[in-house]
């Protein structure tokens, strides 16, 4: 069997063994190929190119080939669809924002739902303790709190009493967290942080005023 090892851009397991399920001869040494992921049957396609390598397998025999198919002489050129890349709020502040990346580097990975989910919280906390020092405690009366002085608004407030470990922080605390559930919380932290960082801050830079954090000693 053809195969391609590299990364699913769908399920985004590493170095995984894709399956090649159809040749389509480009001109020259290029062709179309498609391939079919075996964990998450998800289909994605890559230009294969040998530039007119010597020993190389022929384009109408790749389909035959047993075996990786760069080993037969070809290689990938491009890949499509490309793999996600982190979501992140702009104009973070860098401690925000180098937390946050770790939620999002964990979020796409299965399994990794409780470690995505602590930096997801962790970023709200940090977050909120900029733009209000003297709160401390729980999220979801921190962000009332905000809400009530006019900082966050009111929507924002009723959906953190939806969100799992912001607006009942009490609640399944020995549950692991599940998948729902962290999608659930990756909206709501991006949603706050663009409100509280990111809208403020293109309102700054269209000023040509810098940012808070960029002005703190």
């Amino acid at each position: 069997m053809a195969l391609l090892t590299h990364k699913c851009p769908h399920c985004l397991t590493e170095h995984i063994a894709l399956r090649l399920v159809d040749i389509s001869h480009m001109e020259g040494w290029n062709c179309a190929a498609y391939f079919v992921c075996p964990k998450c049957v998800m289909p994605s396609c890559a230009h294969l190119t040998a530039e007119g390598k010597q020993g190389a397998t022929q384009p109408s025999s790749l389909k035959q080939f047993n075996g990786d198919l760069t080993t037969s002489g070809w290689r990938v050129k491009a890949f499509w669809p490309a793999a996600p890349g982190p979501l992140i709020p702009e104009l973070l502040p860098p401690d925000v924002e180098r937390i946050y990346l770790q939620a999002e580097r964990n979020f796409p990975v299965a399994g990794n739902e409780e470690a995505s989910g602590t930096m997801y919280r962790k970023a709200l906390d940090i977050g909120l303790k900029k733009i209000d020092p003297a709160q401390s405690g729980m999220l979801g009366p921190r962000i009332k709190a905000l809400t009530a002085a006019g900082k966050l608004t009111g929507d924002i407030a009723v959906w953190s009493d939806t969100i799992r470990d912001v607006g009942n922080e009490a609640a399944h605390e020995e549950t692991p967290i599940t998948r729902g559930e962290l999608v659930a919380l990756r909206s709501f932290s991006e949603m706050v942080l663009r409100y509280l960082f990111s809208l403020p801050g293109a309102v700054k830079k269209r000023r040509g005023e810098k940012l808070d954090w960029e002005t703190s000693p």
